[in-house]
């Protein structure tokens, strides 16, 4: 049975996102780059990963890489589809500025439920690639 305690809130989906982009950009994923991704202390950023290492959802070398899991990469995967449909909806029909989908997105990517962003991509016609050019990434059963 899943507590509450082993729940993916949106603290933890931020956590496990900065993972992802920050292995994708090939700036490290130890503390210290999470902590400067995030803007939190290293102390706040330990603490988190030992629950994110409990969840299953990375793993983490003492004093070095932390790494997503297999289940931890598919939860990063499904928020950065959920990202980029948000910024494709706020720049192509709120037309709002490149430079400020990110962080709207960022703000809505936690709001959204699979199924509203499903259809949301479908309302966008399954968008390829967000405003910035990165592109959107296939989720089996989602596009």
């Amino acid at each position: 049975m899943r507590t509450s305690t082993n729940a993916i809130t949106s603290t933890k989906e931020d956590y496990i996102r900065a993972i992802y982009i920050l292995h994708k950009t090939d700036r490290g994923e130890g503390v210290t780059h999470i902590s400067k991704r995030l803007g939190l202390g290293k102390s706040t950023v330990s603490e988190r990963v030992k629950e994110l290492v409990r969840d299953g959802l990375v793993t983490a070398e003492p004093y070095g890489q932390i790494r997503l899991t297999t289940k931890g990469m598919n939860v990063a995967l499904k928020l950065t589809y959920k990202h980029r449909i948000i910024e494709v909806f706020l720049y192509e029909t709120l037309k709002i500025s490149k430079n400020k989908v990110h962080e709207e997105a960022e703000k809505l990517e936690h709001a959204f439920s699979d199924g509203a962003i499903k259809r949301l991509a479908k309302f966008l016609n399954y968008p390829k690639n967000d405003p910035h050019g990165s592109t959107i990434p296939k989720i089996k059963g989602w596009n």
